[in-house]
C-alpha cells in the first residue's frame, strides 16, 4: 500500500467513526485521493454532484484531519471523472462574472455552503443541489415547503446562484409570487409580461418564491399552470416554495395542483436545538462575532424563526461595538426582550436565576443531562415556570429545549411531592423565588 492511500484508508476511517454509514457510504465511500502534497490535497469522486457536496460540506473537516495526521493544512480540490475538471471554491473573479450576466434577482450571498444541513432539511438540500447541477433532468417541478423563515428561501438562491457559476451565461429568473401577482393582475400592460417564458429570450430557469400566495388570484395561477406545461415540455427548469404541500394551499386550481405534484415534493421541518446553535454560531463568524456558548444556546431556546435569529445575532454584533459591553445572557436577554417587548415571557429569568443558584450553566439546564446535579435544577425551574407564568405545557416544554409536555407534567408533579415531603425542597423553591422577584 502506498503512503498516500494509507493516509486516505485513515482519512475515512476517521470520517467512517464520526457520522452515519449511510452518510459515509452516499458521500466518501468511493472517493480517492489523487495528489497530495504541502500545498494541496485533490480529491477524486464519482460524479459532480458529489464533488459539490463535499465541497459545501466537508472541506474543512477534511482539511482539520489531514492536518492531524500530516501537520500540514493544504488546499483541498475536488475532481471527477476528467482530471483536468476540478471543483474550486468560488473566486472573486466568478462573482464578478455572475453581477455582468445581468438582472436575475437572486442574492448572491445565500449559497448552499452557507446553509447548515440536518436530517430535518437533508431532503430538500440534496435535492435542490441535485436541480441546480443538472437542471430539467429530475425533480420537475423540484416543490419545497416549510413553515415561515425556515430556509426554503435561502435554498432557493442557493439553487441560482450554484447555476450561475456553473453556467454563468443562462437566462435564470427568481420571482417572488407578490411579483407574480402584480405582472399578471396588470390591466395597463397586458402584452408586457403574458406568456413571457414563450419568447426567445425567455428564461431558461425559474425560480418562484411563496406560491401559496397565489391562492386568492385566478389568473396568476392560470398563468403559471401554463409556465409549468411549457417548462415540462421544453425541459427547462421550474423550482417553487411555498408554507404547505399543493393539496393544502386554498383555491389552488386542480389542474395547477397536479402539475405541482408531477415532481418532487421536499419538506423542510423545524431544526433541532443543536443545529439552531450551529446556524447561530455561523451567523456570528459571518458578522467576525465571537459568541460564548451558553448564548448562541439562549438565542436558539427563543425561537425557530431563522430570520429572527440573524436579528439576534446583528443586534449584539451592534451591541458588542459599545464600550464595556460584554456579550453574555444579560445581553441576549435584553435583545430579545426589546425585540418582542409585549409577549416576552419571564421564564428566561426564572431559568436565569434557578441557574445561578444552582451553580449550573443556563444550557445545562436546559439540556437532556440526567444526573441530579442537573435534572433536579431543571425540575425546579419547569415548576417555578409553571407557577409563575401563564404560559402552556407546550410552551414550557418549547422554552426548555424544545422537551415534550409530558416531560413538564413529570417536573411539576415531582417537585410538588418533594416540597410536600421534603424542607430542603420548600428552601429551595422559596430562596429561588425570592431571587426571582
Amino acid at each position: 500500500m502506498t503512503i498516500k492511500n494509507h493516509i486516505w484508508d485513515q482519512i475515512k476511517e476517521n470520517f467512517k467513526s464520526g457520522m452515519p454509514t449511510s452518510e459515509f457510504q452516499t458521500w466518501l465511500s468511493r472517493a480517492s485521493l489523487k495528489q497530495i502534497s504541502s500545498r494541496q490535497a485533490v480529491i477524486e469522486v464519482p460524479n459532480k454532484f458529489i464533488a459539490h457536496w463535499l465541497q459545501d460540506n466537508y472541506t474543512d473537516r477534511i482539511r482539520t484531519i489531514f492536518k492531524d495526521n500530516l501537520n500540514t493544512l493544504p488546499e483541498i480540490r475536488f475532481t471527477y471523472s476528467d482530471p483536468s475538471d476540478i471543483v474550486q471554491p468560488p473566486t472573486e473573479e466568478a462573482d464578478r462574472e455572475q453581477k455582468r450576466t445581468g438582472f436575475h434577482g437572486i442574492n448572491t450571498l445565500a449559497t448552499f455552503s452557507a446553509f447548515v444541513t440536518e436530517d430535518s432539511n437533508l431532503l430538500a438540500y440534496t435535492s435542490a443541489l441535485n436541480v441546480a447541477e443538472r437542471p430539467g433532468a429530475n425533480y420537475n417541478p423540484l416543490y419545497i415547503f416549510s413553515q415561515l423563515s425556515l430556509g426554503k428561501t435561502h435554498i432557493l438562491n442557493a439553487i441560482g446562484n450554484r447555476v450561475l457559476q456553473n453556467s454563468p451565461g443562462i437566462n435564470i429568473l427568481y420571482l417572488s409570487a407578490d411579483q407574480f401577482v402584480s405582472d399578471f393582475s396588470s390591466t395597463k400592460e397586458p402584452d408586457k409580461t403574458e406568456r413571457f417564458w414563450q419568447t426567445d429570450g425567455g428564461p431558461d430557469f425559474v425560480l418562484l418564491d411563496d406560491i401559496h400566495l397565489l391562492g386568492p388570484h385566478r389568473r396568476p395561477q392560470t398563468e403559471l399552470l401554463a409556465l409549468c406545461s411549457s417548462f415540462l415540455e421544453s425541459a427547462r427548469q421550474l423550482v417553487v416554495t411555498a408554507t404547505d404541500p399543493p393539496g393544502k394551499i386554498p383555491n389552488l386550481l386542480p389542474q395547477l395542483r397536479s402539475r405541482l405534484e408531477w415532481g418532487l415534493i421536499a419538506e423542510i421541518h423545524p431544526p433541532r436545538q443543536r443545529t439552531k446553535v450551529k446556524i447561530i454560531k455561523k451567523m456570528a463568524k459571518s458578522e467576525e462575532l465571537v459568541l460564548p456558548d451558553d448564548v448562541a444556546f439562549f438565542l436558539a431556546n427563543n425561537t425557530d424563526d431563522m430570520n429572527t435569529l440573524v436579528q439576534y445575532v446583528r443586534r449584539l454584533k451592534d451591541a458588542s461595538r459599545r464600550p464595556r459591553n460584554p456579550i453574555d445572557i444579560s445581553a441576549a436577554e435584553w435583545i430579545v426582550r426589546k425585540a418582542h417587548p409585549s409577549n416576552y415571557m419571564d421564564v428566561t429569568h426564572i431559568q436565569r436565576v434557578t441557574a445561578k443558584y444552582f451553580n449550573v450553566s443556563v444550557s445545562d439546564l436546559l439540556s437532556d443531562k440526567r444526573g441530579r446535579a442537573f435534572s433536579y435544577p431543571r425540575q425546579v425551574a419547569i415548576y417555578l415556570t409553571k407557577k409563575l407564568t401563564s404560559l402552556s405545557l407546550k410552551e414550557i416544554g418549547f422554552s426548555f429545549g424544545n422537551k415534550h409536555h409530558s416531560t413538564v407534567i413529570y417536573a411539576q408533579n415531582r417537585i410538588q411531592k418533594a416540597k410536600n415531603e421534603s424542607k430542603s425542597v420548600s428552601r429551595d423553591l422559596d430562596k429561588i423565588q425570592g431571587l426571582i422577584f
